[in-house]
């Protein structure tokens, strides 16, 4: 993807341990949350946000080149490892876009340190277990079944940017231990915290939730429980959308997200 934002990457000391941290664009900052597909490097949702802002992304450990791994058995420790992180980024409070694995792990930062998030933008975020909306199986080894999964369009032209096409696929190392990092956070219980839904009255900033119409992945049905459990949260839903808005719709979403940060 070209690309005029000037970017660099970084890696920093988190608790001893070595985080990557891409970082790009210009203007107040925002934390880009990323996705079990382990959206790390440079692409478009984080180029549409530069537009904006100094947009951070750091990879989690486990995916791309961060350490730390074997530190992190569950969302709490993700959640202790980024309050680290914000301190090493000298990041006081600050607004977040965070996508699926991403959206929930903003929601739980959000529940335990809430003066480090001045905004929460979130789309298509796991977290939640509704018996009458389950989620997909995101951990297939199939990647045509898995194109089928999030996206509206197996074949939309934004596909490539998203994920590996094939096994040959440079990029397909650093999609493996993506999903082998997600296992170890979000396996058992699957992409969910059974005590999220008790401490969403918790979450005391603005947020927006963005939900595709047609998202298999993590059904709509989440976005509308989210809506009516987290205070003055609003849902956006975009039309013939599956689960990978920020790349599958990218104007639209960026659009929303944009507009709602700026209203910090």
């Amino acid at each position: 993807m070209s690309s005029q934002t000037t970017i660099e990457n970084r890696m920093i000391e988190v608790a001893g341990k070595k985080t990557q941290v891409t970082v790009g664009g210009e203007g107040p900052p925002l934390l880009y949350l990323h996705s079990a597909g382990g959206e790390t490097e440079w692409t478009l949702p984080h180029e549409q946000l530069a537009k904006n802002h100094t947009v951070y992304v750091p990879a989690c450990p486990g995916f791309a080149l961060s350490e730390g791994l074997d530190k992190i058995d569950d969302m709490y420790d993700l959640v202790w490892h980024y309050v680290d992180l914000l301190d090493a980024l000298e990041l006081d409070k600050v607004p977040v876009a965070g996508f699926s694995l991403g959206g929930w792990l903003g929601l739980e930062l959000a529940i335990h340190r809430p003066e480090r998030i001045e905004r929460l933008a979130l789309t298509a975020a796991a977290g939640l277990h509704l018996e009458e909306a389950p989620m997909g199986e995101m951990f297939i080894d199939d990647l045509d079944e898995l194109r089928e999964l999030v996206f509206f369009n197996p074949n939309d032209e934004t596909v490539p940017l998203a994920m590996p096409e094939s096994l040959d696929d440079l990029r397909i190392l650093n999609w493996i231990r993506a999903r082998e990092a997600t296992a170890r956070i979000a396996w058992n219980p699957y992409l969910h915290n059974p005590k999220l839904r008790d401490h969403l009255h918790r979450v005391n900033c603005p947020t927006l939730l963005i939900w595709g119409r047609h998202d298999k992945l993590i059904p709509l049905a989440h976005g509308e429980y989210y809506a009516q459990n987290v205070p003055g949260a609003r849902l956006e839903v975009i039309e013939e959308c599956g689960h990978m808005a920020p790349f599958e719709k990218a104007d639209a979403w960026s659009e929303l997200v944009l507009k709602f940060i700026g209203q910090g």
